[in-house]
């Protein structure tokens, strides 16, 4: 008679146990890479809209509508009574970040509602104007003012103007929104704006005091 043996047999797991215990680790590998990716996105973008080193102009708001004539006096012949100026870097991470506002805009208002104007600096290459009026096509006008006209302090970044007895006049300047995901109290915040402004003379509206994803508005020249 055959003794029947009382040894172990070593299982080894099942795959689905090898599978779920891979697709844990590389979840973790991807949360612990996310969560170093938004502290280095965070590190190099997240500082106030006006720091110390700003033109201290820029606090004012009767200082901030001087400092924007040589920009106006760009503006196309057909320009709407209501003007948005949009701070733009091309080279900006943070234009992602604020990009829903600003389409959002475009969505409500028409080019004889509101001309919309990205305000660029002359250290901006050609390259990149071109490939900018390539992808916007007539809605978005582009105009180039230099630093020394017009210290912009960050971008993205916007001022709203109104017509008032045929002169220009500053309804709203500063960021789109604040924190790491440029938030605002509400998505009716700019359209309400520019339904004021439509009415006539509004604000100025400053919305500086506040840190953001913002880059520098001018480019390093190269």
């Amino acid at each position: 008679m055959k003794k029947t043996s009382n040894a172990h047999h070593h299982h080894t797991p099942p795959l689905g146990v090898k599978k779920n215990l891979l697709i844990g680790t590389l979840i973790s590998v991807w949360l612990v890479a996310t969560l170093l990716g938004l502290w280095w996105f965070q590190q190099q973008t997240i500082r106030p809209f006006i720091s110390a080193d700003d033109d201290p102009r820029l606090w004012q708001a009767q200082q901030v509508e001087a400092l924007f004539q040589s920009a106006l006096t760009q503006l196309p012949e057909n320009a709407a009574d209501v003007v948005l100026l949009h701070f733009w870097n091309p080279d900006c991470l943070c234009n992602q970040v604020s990009q829903r506002h600003f389409n959002g805009i475009l969505r409500d208002f028409d080019a004889s509602e509101l001309s919309v104007i990205a305000v660029t600096s002359t250290n901006t290459s050609q390259e990149q104007i071109q490939d900018f009026r390539r992808l916007n096509g007539e809605r978005l006008s582009l105009i180039r003012v230099s630093p020394a006209e017009l210290p912009l302090s960050a971008s993205p970044g916007l001022a709203l103007f109104n017509k008032v007895e045929g002169q220009y006049e500053m309804g709203y300047f500063g960021a789109y929104g604040f924190g790491a995901l440029c938030t605002v109290a509400n998505d009716d915040f700019f359209p309400n704006i520019i339904r004021n402004l439509q009415q006539g003379p509004y604000g100025p509206f400053m919305n500086v005091a506040g840190d953001g994803c913002f880059c520098p508005w001018s480019p390093k020249s190269e």
